[in-house]
């Protein structure tokens, strides 16, 4: 496309109003030509009533056509538009939005698709961006636009020439062109019309929302670019990073389906009968991950694509306006409140409550709504009122998994759609993107940095190894990297989540101490005990807080640590904002300072930091703190041993735990109890009363992360093994095969834990495997994790193992065999089901089955077969079914090979012509003369050939049992099916 003509710029307009103008034409005048011809092609071929004339008004048509009473004509349209509908079609003036309204109204039984309504919904929204805000577009911003436009032009005539059948090439291109016009030749001369337009809507109500809301929020959105992981990494050593320069995309799923997160706006929800898209964009998605997996970041990258605009998201740049809710932060219970004293004060201010909300429901708007998991009472209340008025706009809401039933709920009972997607952190190669994203931002030479990189992720395979899932979550790495960065004789000691908070912790406690010192009259030693009380007494505040679901430190709550730091007399704003997010406020009172916990998980770090150390302090425990241990809501009953000894008053008053939003607190408890190595008699006692409760439920991924979390503890591998239920079948799926750190393969090593069944599948060869990654890009990888799995399933003689390799099995011609994976898990291990291809050492290693339902097998070579009749003599009685793929041409003599002594024996061949069929019935006679089926596939015999080859196996008398099945391109008549028939006592089944 060529360059924008420039022209003489209006009085009173810049070059980048008059840009605008172009996008204003184009948006309105053009978009209500192309969409009146479609109104038109839809008129004309809706058939209500037979007429003879067509009518000339669209008046005509609803009392004509429709068969409208005047009542219904009235009660659809204003009196405004009735007066434009009785004006001749060809020449009435239609804008955008009346007749995208007459769309919706005259045609509700015609059956358009989704897609259809969506494309004009999106011109529509196009229209009402242009007419209700005023843009401030350069050349490059004018192109995309129109680009965008183009795009949605082709959309709507697309679908209408697909559901009508018709070709509207021509129109397609000549509405390309008209875009192309307006982009490159001079305005006309009655330009000013369009000015004049402008004008109107810069003060129309909506439009001055717009204006003044969109110019509000992008002030407020450019605070949100930081994605610092913690408070103290704003020294020079840390240069801000912010979203654009760190953020990687993360592996998203909707069951089985990777989204991407470019995507993320434009997925379609699934019919679960068909799994096919239904084209419907569902009004909620449900954004599920767990803490510190990237929820937060990535609504800070949707809020910094929409405010520049940048269009790397999907159709983000068509919203209207974003509305960011952080739900941990709310105290209004609802959205124009919420606006007014957050968001939007200064617009808010100017309208009125009710034409806030009747605004709302006119534009498009994107609510991202971050963190239903730390909602406050009235945060809750907030996201029921967004869902009561969301109408055609969309919400993005995140929060961990056992809340995401909440929403779910919540939108179900305002009847809107919804799908839930997890985000399930960074693959491997995504580890190592947003890695290399980290130093980027942090390390400016190239040298430097691509050393630091390279010893960092040596780090993550080697010592960092043990951190297990954990390496998937962009908090872990980026707090693995700070601390890396300061002290990386330290960093080889975390494995565990606990470790590496507390050595952050650490860390800032020497920096606030430093810095103490340098102004104190006290010890480095006093500064350090006053450090470590602090954090203690945060700790408990913490708990309270979540408690309470707070998380906004309250007034009280801060006159009560800062009373501490009074003792000392050291100033309360630098030991909080050591550990804490600060928020300046200025205001005609004065400054006041606002502080909050970074994240949730720091909060819950901490408040377990407290409770364990109450629960295994050696001094007696006050009564005040014996009441406040019984009334944790995270503990079902009371404590009890030689060092905690609370009293029972209380007991039996506590009921089992039914909330989820315990289970990482509880986890840190443990964490904390393991790591300063607290007497055995305690940390048995706790685990005894939080398994008791039901805590952890048997989530193998709960129960691996406490025993990571407890480095391994004796106690706690045995109570997390043995609290998985009895009857567990494991089905590992390929990312399980491939990655070594799998929670259930780890608990199977390191715990007691013993499923009944597993059920292993291997897709693809052993060598190379294709799966989903982030962004929805396919990733190779190998099946690293499928021989430890086997060799320990080999030493649980009493688990059922099946073992399916389809590829092996179904995949003629391939050498690949399965005998590496059965030697792995045989002869100790009890194999009851077997897919593959097996070689003369797999074909042996079977002779060590004991009860096997199923040995499903690709055959390539006589040795094979020999060796599968030798181990048949053993287990015969022991096999269910013997199923064998004979993958053999006829350069292989029947003599090379013998006979199998099988119950049920299933024989399938392939590629058998006429002149080969009688190799074929030997080869049947020599394997056995008696079989359960026959199948005879992909091949090119005829009736002819067929006849010679049942003759054969009459006079070799073999017995088929169930069918005959040939699969040939010739095809038989009834009359020959039927003659063929004749000559076989079994079924006969002829496909071709």
């Amino acid at each position: 496309m060529g360059t924008v003509t420039p022209v003489t710029s209006r009085v009173g307009y810049t070059a980048e109003d008059i840009n605008f103008g172009r996008l204003f034409k184009a948006a309105t005048q053009t978009s209500k030509k192309l969409l009146k011809e479609v109104l038109v092609m839809m008129m004309y071929r809706v058939t209500v009533s037979v007429v003879s004339v067509l009518p000339t008004t669209v008046a005509e048509f609803c009392f004509q056509f429709l068969l409208w009473s005047k009542t219904k004509f009235r009660d659809n349209f204003k009196n405004e538009e009735r007066t434009t509908l009785k004006q001749p079609i060809e020449c009435a003036d239609f804008d955008v939005s009346l007749l995208t309204k007459m769309i919706h109204k005259f045609f509700p039984d015609m059956g358009l698709p989704e897609s259809f309504s969506r494309a004009v919904r999106d011109l529509k929204n196009v229209r009402n961006r242009v007419c209700h805000q005023h843009e401030i577009l350069d050349e490059a911003q004018l192109r995309a636009n129109l680009e965008d436009l183009k795009k949605i032009f082709d959309d709507v005539l697309q679908e209408t020439a697909e559901f009508f059948s018709i070709k509207l090439q021509d129109m397609q291109r000549h509405y390309k062109h008209e875009i192309d016009e307006i982009l490159n030749s001079p305005l006309e001369a009655d330009s000013s019309v369009y000015f004049e337009n402008v004008e109107k809507f810069r003060v129309d109500l909506v439009g001055q929302f717009l204006t003044l809301g969109r110019k509000e929020v992008m002030k407020l959105y450019i605070k949100l670019r930081t994605l610092h992981p913690f408070t103290w990494m704003s020294d020079e050593r840390f240069p801000e990073m912010t979203v654009d320069k760190i953020f990687t995309p993360l592996n998203i799923m909707e069951k089985c389906r990777a989204v991407g997160v470019t995507s993320i706006l434009t997925t379609e929800s699934i019919d679960e009968e068909t799994d096919s898209p239904t084209g419907i964009l569902p009004s909620v998605l449900i954004l599920s991950g767990v803490a510190g997996c990237g929820k937060t970041s990535l609504c800070k990258y949707l809020i910094h694509d929409w405010r520049l605009g940048h269009g790397a998201v999907d159709t983000l740049r068509s919203v209207d306006i974003l509305l960011f809710i952080e739900l941990r932060n709310v105290t209004s219970g609802t959205l124009v409140s919420y606006m007014s004293n957050k968001l939007l004060p200064e617009t808010c201010r100017q309208f009125e409550e009710k034409d806030i909300i009747r605004t709302l429901r006119k534009i498009s708007v994107l609510y991202v709504i971050d963190g239903m998991d730390e909602a406050t009472p009235e945060g809750k209340q907030l996201v029921n009122d967004v869902f009561s008025i969301l109408g055609t706009s969309r919400a993005i809401i995140t929060t961990r998994p056992e809340y995401s039933f909440t929403v779910t709920q919540m939108a179900a009972r305002h009847h809107l759609t919804h799908m839930t997607l997890t985000n399930k952190g960074f693959s491997s190669s995504g580890i190592m993107n947003y890695a290399s994203q980290v130093f980027a931002a942090l390390e400016p030479d190239a040298h430097k940095r691509h050393q630091q990189e390279c010893e960092f992720l040596k780090f993550l395979r080697t010592s960092g190894a043990g951190l297990g899932d954990h390496l998937k979550l962009p908090l872990t790495v980026a707090l693995l990297i700070c601390l890396w960065k300061y002290d990386r004789q330290t960093i080889t000691r975390v494995n565990t989540a606990t470790k590496l908070y507390n050595e952050i912790f650490r860390l800032c406690s020497t920096k606030l101490v430093a810095r103490l010192q340098s102004n104190s009259v006290y010890h480095q030693l006093e500064l350090e005990s006053f450090a470590s009380d602090w954090i203690l007494a945060l700790g408990r505040e913490a708990y309270e807080m979540l408690e309470k679901s707070e998380f906004i430190m309250s007034e009280a709550c801060r006159r009560k640590l800062a009373s501490m730091c009074s003792s000392l007399h050291i100033d309360s704003i630098q030991i909080f904002s050591a550990f804490l997010m600060c928020e300046v406020k200025e205001s005609f009172f004065g400054i006041t300072y606002e502080f909050s916990f970074l994240h949730k998980s720091q909060m819950e770090y901490l408040a377990a930091l407290h409770i364990a150390n109450e629960l295994t302090k050696e001094s007696p425990i006050e009564v005040s703190m014996i009441d406040d241990i019984q009334n944790l809501k995270i503990f079902s009953d009371v404590f009890t041993d030689s060092n905690i000894t609370f009293g029972s008053s209380r007991a039996g008053r506590r009921s089992p735990i039914r909330s989820r939003k315990w289970i990482n607190t509880l986890t840190f408890v443990i964490g904390h109890m393991c790591m300063n190595n607290s007497k055995h008699k305690a940390i048995e006692e706790v685990t005894n009363k939080l398994f008791e409760s039901y805590a952890f439920g048997c989530e193998p991924e709960t129960l691996w992360w406490l025993v990571q979390e407890s480095d391994n503890h004796p106690y706690i591998c045995q109570k997390a093994g043995d609290s998985i239920g009895k009857k567990f079948v494991w089905r590992p799926d390929t990312i399980e095969l491939c990655d070594v750190t799998s929670p259930t393969f780890q608990l199977m090593c390191r715990t007691s834990f013993i499923p009944t069944d597993a059920v292993i599948r291997v897709v693809g060869n052993l060598q190379c495997v294709k799966v989903l990654a982030e962004d929805g890009k396919v990733e190779q990888r190998c099946y690293d994790n499928i021989k430890p799995i086997l060799e320990r399933l080999s030493s649980m003689p009493t688990v059922h193992v099946i073992l399916k390799c389809d590829q092996h099995y179904y995949d003629w011609g391939n050498p690949d065999t399965t005998d590496q994976l059965l030697l792995k898990l045989l002869p100790k291990g009890n194999l009851s089901n077997l897919l593959g291809h097996v070689g003369e050492k797999g074909a042996a290693a079977l002779s060590a089955v004991k009860n096997i339902s199923e040995i499903l097998v690709r055959v390539s070579e006589p040795a094979a077969i020999h060796a599968l009749a030798k181990t048949f003599k053993t287990i015969c009685d022991n096999v269910s079914v013997l199923a064998i793929r004979l993958d053999m041409t006829p350069s292989v003599p029947p003599s090379a090979l013998t006979a199998i002594n099988a119950k049920t024996f299933v024989l399938v061949m392939r590629h058998i012509d006429d002149g080969n069929v009688s190799w074929a019935a030997h080869i049947v006679a020599t394997l056995s003369h008696s079989y359960q089926q026959i199948d005879l596939m992909a091949s090119s015999i005829t009736l002819s050939g067929a006849k010679k080859f049942i003759k054969q196996l009459n006079k070799d008398k073999i017995k088929i049992k169930e069918s005959l099945t040939v699969r040939s391109t010739h095809h038989l008549d009834e009359s020959e099916y039927k003659e063929l028939g004749e000559k076989i006592e079994c079924s006969l089944h002829w496909w071709s």
